[in-house]
């Protein structure tokens, strides 16, 4: 699994979805002004453009998926993928699958670096979760770069807990931590 808000090499982490509207106040420096929530809704193929573009900017090359591996996670039959939306803009987007033994598999979570840490990543990955949970899974795993310790928090305080360390995971000398969460 692979993750664009905290700053990866196979890395994951986002934020808490924005609650509802009224005053907003800025939670960084990096967040200038308000901006509407974000609107999730299913991927459909006219997105897979877009998809492949943002996950070209979010991941560096050797992580970032080709046209031809994104299309084929897609293509599971058990797929789920979702996108964050904001004037008619995808803004970030995940894509996960039912794998063996009903576990949820995320693939990848991806958000637009300027929308990052604004609660996207989080709503994005609960609506999958959630999706994972009514097919009758009993967990969901996904994996992240032991060096993004930002990332590892981010899904450890949405519940997931850290399995096993896989090497070279990312190629030589790069692992990934497997994490799970059971639902």
């Amino acid at each position: 699994m692979r993750d664009s808000e905290t700053g990866r090499t196979g890395d994951a982490g986002k934020d808490a979805h924005r609650g509802p509207a009224g005053p907003h106040v800025p939670r960084s420096p990096l967040e200038s002004a308000w901006r509407p929530a974000s609107t999730l809704r299913s991927v459909v193929p006219a997105d897979f453009e877009a998809l492949y573009r943002l996950d070209q900017i979010c991941f560096e090359p050797g992580i970032a998926y080709s046209r031809e591996e994104l299309a084929r996670f897609l293509g599971i039959h058990t797929a789920e993928g979702i996108v964050a939306e904001e004037d008619g803009r995808i803004v970030g987007f995940v894509i996960g699958y039912l794998a063996a033994r009903r576990v949820g598999h995320v693939v990848t979570l991806d958000v637009h670096p300027e929308r990052r840490r604004q609660g996207i990543g989080k709503a994005l990955i609960e609506k999958l979760l959630e999706r994972f949970s009514r097919t009758g899974s009993r967990a969901a795993r996904l994996e992240v770069s032991t060096e993004n310790s930002t990332a590892i928090r981010f899904y450890e305080s949405l519940g997931f807990r850290r399995r096993r360390r896989i090497p070279d995971y990312y190629g030589p000398g790069r692992d990934a931590l497997e994490m799970i969460r059971h639902l």
